[in-house]
């Protein structure tokens, strides 16, 4: 195969002898692209077969995170890989799907390279799949439609393309009577409408740069970094559907929110971008374009600044009731804690919405502080009611980076006596949620260590439902992590999701942090979330939300 290399430095300018250490390897190894990248997955050097594989050189992935080489669906295998060998050193083989337009499966092999003493690469080697190679450590079994990727990671997909400067844009498209087509069909010929749509989606993102998935029932989105033609591709998806059972039978349309953030600060992009998804996935093409999706995030925000001083009201005026969720040792089913929810009252000003509605929206009017705030000051007073409990409120990554938030936080903790039970441990415990990646890592990671030298537990929430999450375990001292309930799901019915969820266990165990597994519904999923050495559950199974115990 013809070799492509190009080199940037990755903790250090390279020397002609890690060239040379680096070609030797490459010449012993059964591999057709060798990376290096710095210790975010971010690719600094690249060589190899990338001309043949993908039809580009190895410049045009230089600076990329190594995400971009693979399939969408395979991100979330990638990143977790990417967290193990920041902890342990090293990985074992696993099998992925390149993003090249066949999707070759390979067998992907990396480990960590200290260049001083405050410097690391990683470095992966990428090859055939050799015989052996069957057991993998993370993913290894192909989705039932390979060209989509996980709800899960399409919205990061998303925030990082805007992110890093993207003029392409974000393609929500809309099958409008898509459970009346899927009632009267099998479940072959609904695979099979879902392998025609997710084959044309795929196939435009992967071609200009991004990924696809399918964010709910009939409805999809897909991101490119070039323009997207919604026009011709609702024709195309029209004309891909003729012979189907769908023919005639599936309305499509659709919108486009251009990635470009002009002055918008990428924090404030961000929260907008996942309010519009959060709306197209609930409400279709109509809600996207009610909230001014067409015109830019500045166009959202503007639309939701209508709605500010409704959000303000309800949190200053306490116009919501907290319910609390037990968290049990899954062992003997015994109460470890409960998690404070908000559910906010409906009124003509605030029309009724899902609680995570309410708060994707507040933080998508910059308003987390004040939503942090309320629920924690409800949760103080319920302790101070009931002193035999422990109680976890969620807290934004986006309050976490205000030092006058964090300073505000330690005083009122450090001056509750509510929080501190009598002869027992601290009753209130933090779950960090990945609303926002945290900036100043530092500064958060000092706050954390108070908290925690104060007796306040910390718990990262979402475990594995974005990449910034695996960047706050290496960066923070954490007591839990919590185990995002899509994955818990998954696991009693793919392999790939059961070796993903091993996987985020085993990363935890090494941080010396717990996982708590959310959303359990059946005694199956808690029987196998015990087997894999998750310790604490959480869900319908043990619980609804309610009042808490006592007086």
């Amino acid at each position: 195969m013809p070799l492509s290399e190009t080199r940037h430095p990755v903790g250090g300018a390279p020397t002609t002898q890690g060239s040379t250490d680096r070609f030797l390897a490459f010449a012993f190894a059964s591999a057709d692209l060798l990376v290096e990248t710095d210790i975010e997955g971010v690719i600094g050097f690249a060589a190899g077969a990338f001309p043949s594989r993908f039809g580009r050189p190895a410049q045009d992935f230089i600076g990329n995170r190594i995400t971009a080489m693979f399939a969408p669906t395979d991100h979330e295998a990638l990143d977790i890989a990417v967290a193990m060998i920041r902890q342990t050193g090293r990985i074992a083989p696993m099998q992925l799907r390149l993003s090249d337009g066949a999707r070759s499966q390979v067998a992907v092999g990396a480990f960590l390279m200290q260049t001083t003493p405050n410097s690391a690469r990683l470095s992966f080697s990428i090859g055939q799949i050799a015989a052996g190679v069957g057991s993998m450590t993370v993913g290894g079994v192909p989705s039932v439609t390979p060209q989509l990727a996980d709800p899960r990671g399409f919205t990061r997909m998303a925030e990082l393309a805007m992110r890093h400067g993207s003029q392409g844009g974000l393609g929500l498209v809309e099958v409008q009577n898509w459970e009346s087509i899927q009632e009267s069909m099998s479940g072959a010929d609904q695979r099979a409408i879902g392998a025609i749509i997710g084959d044309v989606l795929g196939a435009d993102a992967s071609a200009g740069g991004g990924g696809a998935a399918a964010l709910s029932a009939g409805r999809f989105g897909l991101v490119a970094d070039s323009k997207l033609d919604m026009a011709d591709l609702m024709k195309r998806l029209e004309a891909a559907l003729r012979g189907s059972p769908a023919e005639g039978r599936a309305i499509i349309c659709g919108t486009e929110i251009p990635l470009a953030h002009g002055a918008m600060p990428p924090p404030q992009a961000a929260r907008a971008l996942r309010y519009a998804l959060g709306r197209f996935a609930d409400g279709g093409t109509e809600a996207a374009r009610g909230i001014g999706a067409e015109g830019g995030f500045e166009a959202i925000i503007a639309c939701a600044a209508q709605h500010a001083q409704a959000v303000r009201e309800t949190l200053e005026g306490r116009r919501f009731r907290l319910l609390y969720q037990p968290v049990v040792h899954l062992t003997d089913r015994s109460i470890h804690h409960f998690e404070a929810l908000i559910r906010p009252f409906t009124s003509v000003a605030w029309p009724k919405q899902t609680p995570q509605e309410f708060v994707t929206f507040a933080e998508a009017l910059g308003l987390s502080e004040n939503l942090d705030w309320a629920v924690l000051e409800t949760a103080l007073a319920a302790l101070d009611s009931n002193r035999d409990v422990c109680v976890a409120v969620n807290m934004s990554g986006l309050s976490i980076q205000n030092p006058a938030y964090r300073d505000r936080l330690l005083n009122r903790i450090q001056e509750t006596p509510a929080i501190s039970a009598i002869n027992g441990p601290t009753r209130l415990m933090i779950e960090l949620t990945e609303t926002a990646e945290i900036d100043d890592l530092a500064a958060a990671a000092a706050i954390m260590e108070q908290l925690r030298s104060a007796g306040v537990p910390i718990c990262l929430d979402d475990f594995g439902a974005g990449v910034a999450v695996f960047r706050y375990l290496r960066a923070f001292d954490v007591d839990h992590v919590k185990l995002d309930g899509d994955y818990v799901r998954a696991s009693c019915r793919s392999r790939r999701d059961k070796a993903l969820v091993a996987s985020m266990v085993e990363l935890a165990s090494v941080a010396g942090a717990s996982v708590v597994a959310e959303m359990i519904e059946t005694e199956a999923q808690a029987a196998l979330m015990l087997e894999m050495g998750v310790k604490f559950g959480q869900g319908w199974l043990f619980g609804r939300p309610g009042r808490l115990p006592g007086p």
